[in-house]
C-alpha cells in the first residue's frame, strides 16, 4: 500500500536480522567489513554465480558447522534459486558493520531489493555463522536506509537500552523515525521504547503498545492460514482458482494454483491502480472488498510465465480462505491465528472505528505541500489478505514465539513461517491412497517487511 511518513512499528528480536545477502563481485565492501573480508567476497561470489555447487563449496569452508547444520545442502540449493528468481542480477549498493558482522543492501535487475546479513562467530577464524535473506520490493519513495544502531548483540540489557534509547531519539529529532521499538533476548521482551506522534494534530505520543499499520508483514498470515488448511487436508498447492472459486469473473486466471498465487506468479492484478484510485476507500473494509476490486481486472501476464510482487494474488487467497471455511477471512485468521498466538491487540479494526490507540499513517506524496498529511485517501479503511492489520511490537513477538512453540503449525512448516512461506514450494499434504502424509521440508530464516505499505519495517527474528 502507499508509502507513510516513516510510521514504523518495529520488531528486533533476538537482536540478528534474518537476511542473507546476494551481490556483485565487482561491488567494494567498505572497510568495515576488512578484518573478513575474504570471507565476504567468497561469499558474494558463490551468490552471484547462481551455482548451488559453487555456493556449497564455498560453505563448506567458509560455514561453522552449526551453521551447516540449520539448513541441507537442497535446501541452500532451492534458497539460492528463489534468490535469484526473486532479484535477478544483484548489484551490492552498500555494505555495513553490525555489531556481529555486516548487513548488505542489494538492488536487483527484477526491481526487488535484498537487505542481508553475515554473523560471524567469535576468535580468529570469522567463519560465517548464520546468515538469511529479506527480499522486498524496491525501495521507491520510502527514502534513503536508516544508519544501524549501535548495540551489539552481546551487550547488557541497560547498556542497550540506553544506547538505542539515544539512536531513536536522534533519528526521532531528524524526523526520520516515528514508532516503537521492541528488544527480545530468547523470547523475553527487555527493552521497549517508542518516539513521536501517533497522531499529529493531538500530538498523541507513541507507546510500546499503541498499534501501527504493520503493511505487508501480514501477508504471513494468509499463507500460514493456508498451510493450516493443507495440513487438514482441505486445500492442496496445486488446487486452482477455478476449482476452489468455480465463478471467478476472469476465466485466464481459473487455472492459477495455491502455488502459483503463493509465489507471485499468478499475474492477478495488483490492488493499486485506476480502479483504486476510483474507488472511495471508505467502502474497502475487509478483504472481501478488495477481492470485488481486483478479480474481474485483467491479469497482468499469464499465469506461471512472470513474477511480479502481487497484492492482488493474496486478496485472491483471502477469499480462498473464506470460500473454504465458510466464515470472513478475518473472521479465520483472528480464530486460528491472533487467538492461539494470544495477539490480544492485533485486529483488522478500521482506523475510524479505532478507540484511539492506533498511530495513523502520514505522508507528503501528491501534492506540493510538505508537511505531511493523514495518508487516509491513499489506502483502504480496512486491511485486507495482502496487508492493512494493526498490531502492536508485543503482539509480533508473540506471534513470532507463537511459530516457535508450533502452536499454530507442525514443526516443520512453522519453520517456514518464520519467514518467507509464500515463496517457497509447499508438498501436497493430502492424505494419499497409502494413507501417508508428505512432510514439509525444513526452511531456514527469512522475514518479510511491508513493501508499500506505511513504511513497515520488518519483523526481525534468528535462529
Amino acid at each position: 500500500m502507499p508509502t507513510g511518513h516513516r510510521r514504523i512499528a518495529l520488531l528486533l528480536a533476538l537482536l540478528l536480522a534474518s537476511l542473507a545477502p546476494l551481490a556483485s563481485a565487482a561491488a567494494q565492501p567498505t572497510p568495515a567489513a576488512a578484518d573478513h573480508r575474504a570471507r565476504v567476497d567468497a561469499f558474494f561470489a558463490a551468490l552471484a554465480s547462481g551455482r548451488p555447487d559453487t555456493f556449497e563449496a564455498m560453505a563448506r569452508e567458509h560455514f561453522t558447522p552449526a551453521s551447516l547444520a540449520r539448513r541441507t545442502s537442497e535446501e541452500r540449493a532451492e534458497l539460492l534459486r528463489r534468490l535469484r528468481e526473486d532479484v535477478g542480477t544483484m548489484t551490492l549498493e552498500a555494505v555495513r558493520p553490525t555489531g556481529t558482522g555486516v548487513e548488505l543492501e542489494i538492488s536487483g535487475s527484477t526491481g526487488m531489493r535484498g537487505l542481508g546479513a553475515l554473523d560471524f562467530e567469535p576468535g580468529g577464524s570469522r567463519r560465517v555463522d548464520r546468515f538469511g535473506i529479506r527480499v522486498e520490493a524496491g525501495r521507491g519513495e520510502e527514502g534513503p536506509a536508516l544508519p544501524p544502531p549501535p548495540v551489539a548483540s552481546d551487550s547488557r540489557d541497560a547498556e542497550f537500552d540506553a544506547a538505542l534509547t539515544a539512536y531513536l531519539a536522534a533519528r526521532a529529532s531528524a524526523g526520520e523515525f516515528s514508532g516503537a521499538v521492541l528488544v527480545a533476548r530468547a523470547g523475553r521482551a527487555t527493552v521497549a521504547r517508542a518516539v513521536g506522534d501517533a497522531d499529529r494534530a493531538t500530538h498523541v505520543a507513541n507507546t510500546p503498545a499503541t498499534r501501527f499499520n504493520i503493511g505487508s508483514i501480514n501477508k504471513s498470515f494468509t499463507p500460514l492460514a493456508v498451510a493450516q488448511l493443507m495440513a487438514a487436508g482441505r486445500l492442496a498447492p496445486t488446487d486452482t482458482i477455478g476449482t476452489l472459486l468455480p465463478d471467478y469473473p476472469n476465466a485466464g486466471a481459473r487455472s492459477a494454483t495455491i502455488q502459483h498465487l503463493l509465489d507471485h506468479r499468478g499475474g492477478i492484478a495488483d490492488i493499486f491502480g485506476p480502479a483504486f484510485a476510483a474507488t472511495p476507500k471508505a467502502t474497502l473494509r475487509a478483504n472481501a472488498d478488495y477481492y470485488r476490486l481486483v478479480a474481474p481486472q485483467p491479469l497482468t501476464f499469464a499465469r506461471g510465465t512472470n513474477r511480479a510482487y502481487c497484492n492482488g494474488c493474496y486478496v485472491v487467497l483471502g477469499e480462498i480462505i473464506a470460500r473454504v471455511t465458510g466464515q470472513s477471512y478475518e473472521s479465520y485468521i483472528a480464530e486460528h491465528i491472533f487467538a492461539p498466538a494470544r495477539m490480544s491487540r492485533t485486529t483488522f479494526v478500521v482506523p475510524d472505528a479505532s478507540p484511539g490507540d492506533m498511530a495513523y499513517g502520514y505522508t507528503t506524496r501528491g501534492g506540493s505541500d510538505p508537511t505531511p498529511r493523514r495518508n487516509s485517501d491513499m489506502v483502504g479503511a480496512g486491511g485486507s489478505a495482502a496487508g492493512g492489520t494493526w498490531s502492536t511490537v508485543a503482539d509480533l513477538l508473540a506471534y513470532v514465539e507463537a511459530l516457535r512453540a508450533h502452536r499454530l503449525l507442525g514443526k516443520e512448516p512453522s519453520l517456514r513461517l518464520l519467514g518467507r512461506l509464500g515463496h517457497r514450494r509447499l508438498p501436497d499434504t493430502r492424505r494419499r491412497r497409502s494413507g501417508t502424509q508428505r512432510r514439509h521440508p525444513r526452511l531456514g530464516r527469512h522475514g518479510r517487511g511491508g513493501a508499500r505499505q506505511s513504511r513497515s519495517a520488518p519483523c526481525r527474528t534468528t535462529r
